[in-house]
């Protein structure tokens, strides 16, 4: 590993025989190969990121099944002064489970106990894949209010360190709803690992900080009442109506549902599963609404001379295909994957959203291809239950100085810019509480050894400050 980066900080010999002891010998990793897999999230949709961030690796991972395995091996990381970056499912975007410095990666997924499910709150280990949650608490008559289109793959402490919003948030809005995020318990980065308990709003300041300031061991979260969702793809070869159906369905509070998603037909070729049925050269519509919807909406759709290619009434556990792992980022993961070359933005839209994507595509012609989710939010005054049009467009990739343009003239247009193209948790777009998270970050790791380098709020040693990279 003497090719690694500067402030490359190595796990030695002797640390890890000390690790084995605590976790056993086949849980502590040290081969090049796997500890590069456990070291590395989906960082690669951001060419940006994958240029900065290709080389970066821990030196040694280890995987822990229970909170006393964490506490000892937390404990022998500050003694050595060794980061600590910890992952579940990495299928975050940013980079953000990816070490800058080198270090100890800790793969959490092996604490994946949910705790109870009563009275519409669920308390779960940080390492239960969103799938198993989700299927947990719908057999006891919930189900969860926001969950990521990698809910198969991805860890719900993941998804509280990195997400925001995703299926669910139509209805309930993103993670930082009052409601949703109850309760996080954190174990801090000292020579005895202390249990922090955060409630309420205080729980924000652990909410989408890429585990830079504690590592969640435990989570206590809202729930929704069940609902019985169908799922109706609706199609059209023009853009405007079948803009104009999505928007209609996004904006209607009389209709329960889960996911409005509307792509244009750029997307279609690419989701292979789906190619029969969407019929080329028509734009679609993902939707999941309560099966007393459905037939309204159907009819409705086809009135206006749209196509109703697919209804998947409910059932449990979900029939493939899935539509909502179609949307979201999962849309992304496909045509990336379709059109190499090419990467995301993220745009917070005005309610003349169709119009603010036209002006886009009239600047950038042939380089931006549209799709949009649907998110309940707030209003400038504070409100909440604003429906928000969130852009998250597949953008042709034709330089660093293009995005930087791309995303100048959408902000130039009103639109607001998460930068997906980063790894710093406070340029990546609105300020989510930096100063507090930064505070806790300072009370919890003295050292400042855990993900260093994520947070610009809090400087880190010299040595370790060589490792940072620079992004847009």
């Amino acid at each position: 590993m003497s090719t690694l980066s500067p402030g490359f900080v190595s796990v030695s010999p002797a640390v890890v025989e000390e690790l084995q002891g605590i976790v056993g010998y086949e849980q502590v990793l040290t081969a090049e190969s796997e500890v590069e897999a456990l070291s590395k999230d989906c960082y690669w949709y951001s060419p940006v990121l994958k240029d900065r961030l290709e080389q970066r690796r821990a030196s040694a991972a280890v995987k822990v099944s229970a909170v006393a395995e964490l506490k000892a091996v937390l404990a022998l990381a500050f003694a050595h002064d060794l980061p600590v970056t910890v992952r579940g499912g990495a299928t975050g975007n940013y980079g953000q489970c990816i070490p800058l410095c080198g270090g100890l990666v800790i793969d959490v997924t092996g604490l994946d106990k949910i705790v109870s499910i009563e009275a519409g709150v669920v308390t779960t280990e940080p390492g239960v894949r969103v799938v198993n949650l989700e299927r947990a608490v719908r057999e006891k008559g919930w189900e969860m209010r926001c969950l990521p289109s990698t809910w198969v793959k991805s860890t719900i402490g993941g998804f509280i360190s990195g997400g925001s919003a995703g299926i669910g948030s139509i209805t309930w809005g993103g993670l930082r709803e009052p409601g949703t995020i109850r309760r996080i318990t954190l174990l801090s980065m000292e020579a005895e690992p202390r249990e922090i308990v955060l409630e309420g709003a205080e729980a924000l300041q652990a909410f989408h900080a890429y585990g830079t300031n504690g590592v969640i061991i435990e989570l206590q979260l809202g729930l929704a009442p069940a609902r019985r969702w169908d799922q109706i793809a609706i199609t059209g070869p023009g853009w405007g109506e079948v803009t104009a159906f999505a928007a209609r369905v996004a904006y209607d509070d009389a209709i329960p549902k889960r996911l409005v998603s509307l792509l244009e037909a750029s997307f279609g070729a690419s989701f292979k599963p789906l190619r029969k049925w969407l019929p080329e050269g028509h734009a679609f519509i993902w939707l999941e609404v309560d099966e007393s919807a459905t037939a309204g909406l159907v009819a409705e759709a086809k009135a206006k001379g749209l196509n109703v290619s697919l209804v998947i009434p409910h059932s449990e556990p979900k029939r493939q295909p899935m539509l909502m792992e179609y949307g979201w980022n999962h849309s992304t993961l496909w045509m990336l994957k379709a059109h190499p070359g090419h990467t995301y933005l993220q745009l917070g839209m005005g309610p003349n959203f169709a119009e603010q994507a036209a002006q886009l595509q009239a600047r950038f012609p042939g380089k931006i291809h549209l799709h949009f989710e649907f998110v309940r939010g707030r209003s400038p005054t504070g409100e909440f239950g604003l429906v928000i049009p969130v852009l998250i467009p597949v953008v042709e990739f034709v330089s660093e100085d293009h995005l930087r343009e791309v995303i100048a003239y959408a902000q130039s247009l009103g639109i607001f810019s998460s930068n997906p193209h980063t790894c710093y948790l406070e340029e990546g777009g609105r300020d989510l509480g930096f100063a507090a998270q930064a505070a806790l970050k300072r009370q919890v790791d003295p050292k400042g050894l855990l993900n260093p380098g994520k947070m610009k709020g809090v400087a880190v040693t010299p040595a370790l400050a060589e490792a940072l990279p620079r992004f847009l």
